[in-house]
């Protein structure tokens, strides 16, 4: 029934709730809770700027090999234990930044900081259902502290805020004849094609590569060391396997993936027992539809179980974490279709390509030169998320112990 969701053009809409909207100026615009024509326009164009750009060439390799040394680096010189749950924010912002808006901020950035916090504060507020903001939204007039009106207002009157700073920076700067960035594409197609989009079109796909981008990947990417400091016999296997394909003398890249099959059946298991998109984003029927035995009345949410799928019946064992069950006895790896973190069809993630080379660049270079530990007398890191718009790992600290190899 997912699969029958996600392919039918009547079950494409996104939701027009208080709490989809209210990010985005009360309208439908930008990538991830937008649908129809406009939503159609604006995926494209935002694609082709940011292929543009580099997006999923050698130039994204470079930027992730970037960021994967710098965090490495910090790392060696940190002696006492970290708190992995924000260890990745800036990392992650500064990928996707350089294609956005052309920057690139150092690791201790007090500012981005700031707005790494604002974004989890944003997904810990609600739920990916609307929850009470929309379906009674009158009660922000009421009560709105205690169903979270308040903080998702401040946090997105921040966030929008930055967002305006930068793009006022590009257009004082703007050269009609030599984009930079993305924000410049957009600004320079805004001015040759009057009406096409407009500046709040512009914020929020800006918004929508800072808050799905950054927050998706970082929190499977704490997951992916949670479970890793909890198995060292895992540790161990995905070290000899960069020991033996990588090497100590040059950092891993991303053709190495093809031969670093146990290292992608780490991550396919992060993405399935950490299922950080417990529902997907909703979607909603654009016309009265059946599905199954039921009949879903056009403007009905569909929220997908993907936790539920990714979790359930099919798998043997389904709580513990087992990367094998992705290989072969030969050791090739296995393409499951009970597994789709990524969603699939026409709403199928555009950072897809990107997410996953993330994932296996942080995890390959941090594991190429660290032994995770935990701090000593601190309990074992709990595997139970803290539930919001997305799942997040509870606060826990590892110490990142050099290896000698």
């Amino acid at each position: 029934m997912i699969k029958e969701v996600i392919s039918r053009d009547v079950f494409d809409g996104r939701p027009d709730g208080f709490l989809y909207t209210m990010r985005s100026f009360g309208k439908k615009l930008g990538i991830v809770f937008n649908d129809g024509l406009h939503w159609n326009k604006t995926r494209r164009v935002a694609l082709k700027f940011l292929k543009g750009f580099g997006y999923g060439s050698r130039q994204m390799e470079l930027h992730i090999a970037e960021e994967c040394q710098a965090l490495v680096e910090k790392l060696k010189n940190t002696h006492e234990p970290v708190l992995v749950n924000s260890m990745f924010d800036i990392s992650i912002i500064n990928i996707v930044w350089r294609f956005v808006a052309g920057e690139r901020y150092e690791l201790d950035d007090e500012r981005l900081k700031k707005l790494c916090d604002l974004i989890t504060r944003c997904f810990r507020v609600a739920d990916m259902s609307g929850g009470v903001l929309t379906s009674m939204p009158y009660l922000r007039h009421v009560i709105p502290d205690l169903i979270g009106y308040t903080e998702m207002k401040e946090v997105h009157r921040a966030l929008h805020q930055f967002l305006r700073e930068i793009i006022e920076k590009h257009k004082e700067t703007l050269d009609l004849k030599s984009p930079r960035d993305v924000i410049d594409a957009f600004l320079i197609e805004m001015h040759n094609n009057i009406g096409s989009f407009y500046e709040e079109d512009l914020q929020v796909v800006c918004l929508d590569m800072l808050e799905a981008g950054v927050e998706t990947v970082n929190n499977t990417a704490v997951f992916m060391l949670l479970y890793l400091v909890r198995n060292e016999a895992i540790q161990r296997r995905l070290q000899d396997e960069i020991d033996e394909v990588v090497g100590e003398n040059r950092a891993p890249v991303l053709s190495d993936r093809k031969r670093m099959l146990y290292t992608e059946a780490v991550i396919m298991e992060t993405l399935r027992l950490a299922s950080i998109a417990p529902v997907g984003i909703p979607h909603m029927a654009l016309a009265d539809a059946k599905l199954g035995d039921y009949v879903i009345p056009k403007g009905t949410f569909i929220l997908l179980a993907l936790h539920e799928l990714h979790n359930g019946i099919h798998w043997k064992d389904p709580e513990a974490f087992q990367p094998e069950r992705f290989l072969t006895r030969e050791g090739n790896l296995i393409q499951d279709e009970w597994l789709m973190p990524f969603g699939s069809g026409k709403r199928r993630c555009i950072g897809e390509g990107l997410a996953r080379s993330e994932l296996f660049m942080f995890l390959a270079n941090i594991m190429q030169k660290f032994n995770l530990k935990l701090p000593p007398g601190h309990p074992m890191p709990s595997i139970e998320p803290i539930d919001g718009l997305t799942l997040s790992a509870k606060p826990f600290k590892i110490i990142f112990e050099p290896r000698c190899q």
